[in-house]
């Protein structure tokens, strides 16, 4: 195959995010994985707390240079590093601080550390889709290994688990959620 007008970038995708990352089996389906979750927090698709993205880029210097070493890793080597959309001196520094305080933890350890952090956030994993409820107000329809999610203004206003949902269907435009009888009443989309 033959492609022209270049640069061309392709990129490596996750349809299915895993409930418990721990359970890949493969060293490198945890880095692949891994690179996703980088990219989704680049991104903005996966929000993070300054906390959590100094602590999950902290794991991911760990992984790609291994252990902190003055002799080695200048004043500035975290700069070289993108771990977040808005990147601060502040975030640098405090990934540095914890970059410090890992001893022989090998890449593998230090990516079964990310996701084991990453799968804690509330939108990891979840495809987000646009869509308006009956009353023809904006809303985020989010799917997940868990189900389906209903998003309002960023903030989530209904939770359908798997288990309840009996039949989706649709007809033209909407889609139909039938939930289990007793559980929650059937609701449109």
């Amino acid at each position: 195959m033959f492609l022209s007008g270049g640069p061309w970038d392709f990129t490596f995708n996750v349809k299915f995010y895993p409930p418990d990352p721990a359970q890949l089996t493969e060293d490198i389906t945890r880095y692949y994985l891994c690179l996703q979750l980088r990219q989704d927090i680049l991104t903005g698709r996966l929000p993070c707390s300054f906390a959590t993205l100094a602590l999950l880029g902290s794991y991911t210097v760990q992984s790609e240079l291994g252990d902190y070493d003055p002799d080695l890793h200048g004043p500035d080597y975290i700069t070289e590093f993108k771990l977040a959309p808005n990147q601060t001196k502040e975030l640098e520094e405090k990934v540095v601080e914890l970059h410090k305080t890992y001893r022989s933890m090998t890449p593998a350890q230090a990516d079964l550390e990310f996701l084991e952090n990453a799968k804690k956030l509330s939108m990891y994993g979840v495809d987000l889709h646009q869509a308006k409820d009956l009353e023809g107000v904006d809303i985020t329809l989010g799917v997940c290994s868990s189900g389906l999610l209903v998003y309002k203004d960023k903030l989530r206003i209904n939770r359908f688990p798997w288990p309840k949902v009996l039949k989706i269907s649709y007809k033209r435009s909407s889609f139909f959620i039938k939930i289990r009888p007793g559980e929650v009443r059937s609701s449109c989309l």
